[in-house]
């Protein structure tokens, strides 16, 4: 069962700042972010730098706890995520993930003993990110 909050993207729009080495480095509007992932096995970016590009980004929680301040944030500002703080706008259970408004849409997958189905719309999450976000693009 899937649960969603009503009108919020699943989508990542952002400028796309470089590609290589099966890699993005992309900066979501209005921010000075220049967030990297990977891109999926045998999968190129489709832009060119400069670029507006879209994609579905995807990480997997370390460890996930209840956030009770501060806020939506990725840290950090550049680089690979290894903090994401934001709010929940879907819940996936039959995944185990939960799509988070932070700076960017993100699906996060759950630790073993951590499950989505317990969380509630709208609550303030804090996730440890483990290795390897990746951004898949959406041609």
């Amino acid at each position: 069962m899937t649960v969603q909050s009503p009108r919020f993207p699943t989508t990542c729009r952002a400028t796309l700042l470089g590609a290589s080495d099966g890699r993005v480095v992309i900066r979501p509007p209005s921010t000075e972010y220049a967030l990297t992932f990977d891109l999926p096995a045998g999968i190129a970016c489709p832009v060119a730098v400069g670029s507006r590009i879209a994609g579905k980004i995807s990480a997997r929680a370390q460890k996930m706890h209840f956030a009770h301040a501060g806020g939506e944030f990725v840290e950090p500002l550049v680089g690979s995520p290894r903090i994401v703080q934001g709010k929940i706008r879907e819940v996936d259970a039959a995944r185990n993930a939960l799509l988070i408004e932070a700076i960017v849409p993100m699906w996060m997958s759950l630790a073993e003993g951590q499950r989505a189905c317990d969380m509630e719309l709208g609550a303030l999450m804090n996730f440890y990110v483990e290795p390897g976000a990746t951004f898949q693009p959406i041609a």
